[in-house]
């Protein structure tokens, strides 16, 4: 994104928390960030593509979503070395690829865990802080499949149409106190995720069956976050952007 086309996010001081970071959307968004000349907290269990990345504004928490503690502890040390929380963008998350029956309990309540539950731990880790500062930005990632579902994906889907529920949610409680809460949801996009469930020619195929005629990429997605975090959303609140590429009009 050019300089000029940034969107007016907080560079005072203040960090933006990005969970699941180290690798696919997350890494882009934590780069956009970077580039905007943000600092930025990045959170994961591993640091994956982030290590190869050289940034003062940049600083790593390893760390599970589903360790309320854990988190709470980061928000803590983010909020004294930075001086505050701008934004937190809730993307770690994991998906499973089977068919209904073959669906264990145990990939289901990891997947509902991480995805659904660990989105909640997150932000209640975070938000005393933007509270506190009565003033911050959450985004959270749903998907296009929350809506149209599919097939070999119920603890996913469940899980995306769950968070869509706690955002919505989250954003009328907290819009009184100056605080936004945001999801994108965004089509298939080529990452480890995706990767480790279709083919190269499936999504190849899925690319070319969109209106546009390819997939989405990661920096699209990470433009469509770093607007909502930003200063040029400051009305929008309770939303759910749809990168479709113009398929799924819904």
């Amino acid at each position: 994104m050019p300089a000029s086309d940034t969107p007016r996010l907080d560079v005072s001081g203040r960090a933006y928390i990005v969970t699941g970071a180290g690798s696919g959307i997350n890494l882009a968004v934590t780069r956009a960030l970077l580039d905007a000349g943000c600092v930025v907290s990045a959170w994961d269990v591993r640091k994956g593509e982030l290590a190869g990345l050289d940034n003062a504004k940049l600083s790593f928490v390893e760390i599970d979503v589903r360790d309320k503690a854990a988190q709470v502890a980061a928000a803590a040390g983010v909020e004294k070395a930075a001086g505050g929380i701008a934004g937190l963008v809730v993307g770690a998350g994991v998906m499973t690829h089977a068919p209904f029956l073959e669906l264990t309990e145990e990939a289901f309540d990891r997947t509902l865990a991480i995805n659904l539950k660990g989105a909640m731990l997150s932000v209640q880790a975070v938000l005393p802080h933007m509270r506190a500062a009565k003033r911050g930005s959450v985004v959270m990632f749903a998907s296009t499949l929350a809506r149209t579902a599919g097939p070999k994906a119920a603890d996913y889907i469940a899980s995306k149409g769950g968070v869509l529920g706690l955002a919505r949610t989250l954003a009328l409680e907290l819009a009184p106190e100056g605080i936004r809460v945001n999801t994108v949801s965004p089509s298939v996009v080529d990452t480890p995720m995706p990767r480790a469930v279709y083919s190269a020619e499936t999504l190849a195929e899925r690319g070319k069956a969109t209106p546009m005629g390819r997939l989405l990429t990661v920096e699209e997605v990470a433009d469509s976050v770093l607007f909502l975090l930003s200063d040029d959303a400051s009305f929008v609140t309770g939303q759910d952007i749809r990168l479709t590429g113009g398929a799924r009009l819904f």
